[in-house]
């Protein structure tokens, strides 16, 4: 604590010296032209229609278009530093780990859900392997936090992230920029927009290309990993043929390929070059070097996602009335030395396959119109339907230095595969009744069912040995989830600045299959839904004539039946992960918001977010019994700060910007980082960090340059570990990058 405390106090020292800016949930993304010498209203659409974002009693962070592109914001990891509470890691794009309030999920199979719900334009994102895409030619990205069962339901049970893309514009625009980096990095992107009939039909088309060399370097092959090599583009179409009748379609491309993720093997506190499943009496070879170290195999990733989606709105008596129909297809490969070590023991190869089917109908009131009763009432009613049909299949091949080629002799491969569907669907209402005209009271609800199905199979050319010890095939295993996740919240908004709320929610995260099952027994084992209770306080204040916003809330979770990841033992001496219901957990804390704008030219702020996260219960297995320790992923004290400074330089401008995120010490796996639960526990311990970005740009017309460091101090961290038996591999974090940019915009 003494060593977060120096940095805390620091932290705060350079906002005041620089009088940077983060524009944590402040984002402007329309001004309010009754008051254009003030902070502008922020309008989101959280709640399926068009509010202040101070005026919605609920936690949410916005980010607008200019400033995703000031901060050179292109990824939802990168959106998580600039929230308190929120922790992005991952170990590669096709596994995410998003964390809100300290409930997450580090599952990323097909048989597993996410906790955090990310929405694109109203299209939920079944698959974790299709979620960390590019944020280009994005509008807003809002952050929700605390279980979103009413309006956004499907398993955002810690909050949801949704994605705005830019639309078609009524007049011609275009947008193109083109930068360089370290790393050999490079990135190109171009838009255009306009009417090609009248104003009937607009047509927005986007795409981009980036590209950098990983910043991990493989010293035995002389590749590089964690590097970046994705293109993509969008398109979207909007039609009003008439003023009550709107289509938007939408299609959109990602590709990623390249070196994947790759770290450094820790081994065990005991034995550091201890390494999973090797041949006794060999040794890998280790490196000093940060980002530098001898793995056998480079680690791939091949990775494509198309959608295609159409929103229908027809204006009717007394409201909205919207259709929101998607397909989504994504194939990820993801091929990998599974050891991270110079030997040649284990490699995986990952193939995911998913075709996702939405369809969601709402209503929604016109605050204006007979149906809201005078006024009295503004509600929210809809229908929502998933499908998903999912295939991943595992192949694991046993190099020359692993004891199944040794026991069998070399070409020893094992296969686990897994088909699933999923079908569900859900009903939902919100309504808000205006009580008095500064109280309004707030009931929602949305019932939702899942039916689940899967048939796992594994082969071996080594029976008796792991990791599938013997040839398998499960009957098709079956399940349904069903919940009923209610919401209530009242609040009081004595003026247009003032707003005062509590809330109850309920969050619902579906159960679900095993994570590459290696037997039937395994495989049959099928996990149940967590559910969580939600309490919440909160205040959202503007003062001196809304140069100032000061926010706060205070929470209360109570988390029951959480889906844990543990390692269990199989035949023949190997080992498997098996998911299981078995902890509960209490949430709380409470965070801060400060944002000022004292002159027009200068704005800052400053964040801070207070989380006490603990399993209640949570007894692992016979002898290890997790009860009273912190949850993965949950620093205690999280702190944002930054800050904007733009100087006029006669009809151009330059633009100054700083901003700093840090961390308390946390955890990647159970235990506290105490020896008692093992000789790789303490490893998993991430002590405090932060982050500082900066970036100035010089605007001239229509063009504008931009020079950025990122992790300015070249701070080390970690963004994610690996826990085998026996064995701990660290993901480090970018280091020190840096870069220009040249933008032009008509």
């Amino acid at each position: 604590m003494p060593k977060f405390s120096t940095l805390t106090r620091l932290s705060m020292v350079a906002l005041a010296a620089s009088c940077g800016h983060q524009a944590f949930a402040q984002t402007t993304v329309s001004q309010d032209t009754a008051a254009p010498d003030t902070i502008g209203d922020i309008i989101v659409t959280a709640q399926k229609r068009s509010e202040r974002l101070q005026d919605v009693p609920v936690s949410i962070s916005a980010f607008g278009a200019a400033q995703l592109e000031g901060s050179g914001i292109n990824n939802l990891t990168q959106i998580a530093p600039r929230v308190p509470g929120f922790y992005g890691g991952s170990a590669g794009a096709t596994r995410p780990q998003l964390y809100i309030r300290g409930i997450g999920s580090r599952q990323f199979d097909a048989g597993s859900e996410a906790s955090v719900g990310v929405f694109v334009d109203d299209v939920y994102l079944g698959r974790t392997a299709g979620t960390l895409g590019a944020l280009r030619d994005i509008e807003r990205v809002e952050v929700l936090k605390g279980p979103q069962g009413t309006l956004y339901g499907r398993n955002t049970i810690a909050g949801a992230i949704n994605v705005i893309t830019k639309a078609p514009t009524d007049h011609l625009a275009m947008e193109a920029e083109a930068g360089i980096g370290n790393f050999d990095a490079y990135n190109l992107f171009g838009a255009v927009s306009g009417p090609v009939l009248g104003d009937v039909v607009m047509v927005r088309l986007a795409g981009w290309r980036t590209f950098t060399d990983g910043y991990m370097r493989n010293l035995q092959t002389g590749n590089d990993a964690q590097g970046i090599n994705n293109y993509g583009g969008r398109l979207r179409v909007d039609i009003e043929p008439s003023s009550t009748f709107r289509i938007g379609l939408i299609a959109e491309v990602l590709r990623d390929d390249g070196f994947s993720f790759a770290g450094k093997t820790q081994g065990t506190t005991a034995n550091p070059y201890a390494v999973f499943l090797a041949r006794a009496g060999l040794t890998p070879a280790r490196s000093s070097d940060r980002y530098g170290e001898f793995i056998n195999g480079d680690n791939l990733l091949d990775r494509n996602v198309e959608t295609f989606s159409g929103k229908a709105e027809l204006d009717i008596g007394g409201g909205t009335l919207t259709s929101i129909t998607a397909y989504r297809h994504n194939r990820a490969i993801d091929d990998r030395d599974f050891d991270n070590t110079s030997l040649d023991v284990l490699r995986q190869r990952s193939d995911e396959r998913s075709k996702q089917f939405t369809q969601e109908l709402r209503f929604t009131s016109d605050p204006n119109g007979p149906l809201s009763f005078g006024g009295a009432v503004d509600w929210i009613a809809g229908l929502f339907y998933y499908d998903d049909r999912s295939l991943r299949v595992d192949t694991f091949t046993f190099g020359a230095d692993s004891v199944i080629t040794a026991a069998r002799g070399p070409g020893q491969v094992d296969v686990a595969s897994t088909r699933y569907r999923t079908k569900s669907i859900a009903g939902f209402a919100q309504a808000t009744w205006h009580i008095t005209p500064t109280v309004d009271l707030t009931l929602g609800g949305r019932y939702t069912e899942d039916r689940k199905r899967a048939i796992s199979l594994g082969t071996t050319t080594a029976p008796g040995l792991p990791l599938v010890s013997a040839p398998f095939v499960t009957p098709t295993l079956k399940d349904k989830f069903s919940s009923f996740d209610p919401r209530i919240t009242l609040s009081y908004q004595p003026t247009r600045d003032l707003n005062f709320y509590a809330s109850y929610n309920q969050g619902f995260k579906s159960g679900g299959f095993q994570y590459v099952p290696f037997t039937a027994a395994q495989a049959s084992v099928i996990f149940q839904p967590e559910s969580l209770d939600a309490y919440e306080v909160g205040f959202k204040t503007q003062l001196i004539d809304r140069r100032l916003t000061f926010n706060g809330a205070a929470f209360y979770y109570n988390y029951k039946d959480l889906q844990v990841l543990r390692v269990v033992a199989v035949a023949g001496g190997g080992a498997a992960t098996l998911i299981t219901n078995a902890a509960s957990s209490e949430v709380k804390g409470f965070e801060l918001e400060f944002v000022a704008r004292p002159s027009d030219t200068l704005e800052f702020n400053l964040s801070y977010a207070y989380t006490d996260a603990k399993y209640k219960k949570f007894p692992f297995n016979a002898t290890t019994d997790f009860s009273s320790t912190r949850l993965v992923r949950a620093p205690v004290h999280s702190i944002n700060a930054g800050g904007q400074w733009t100087i006029p330089i006669g009809s151009s401008s330059l633009q100054l910007r700083a901003d700093y995120a840090l961390l308390s010490k946390f955890y990647f796996e159970p235990g506290e980082g105490k020896a008692i639960y093992g000789n790789t526990t303490p490893l998993t311990i991430q002590p405090s960090y932060g982050l500082l970005d900066l970036r100035a740009t010089v605007r001239a017309g229509q063009f504008r340059v931009s020079g950025f460091v990122n992790n300015a101090t070249d701070q080390y961290y970690r963004r994610t570990v690996l826990a085998l038996p026996g064995q701990l591999i660290g993901y480090a974090g970018a280091p020190r990058t840096y870069g220009v940019s040249v933008g032009w915009s008509l």
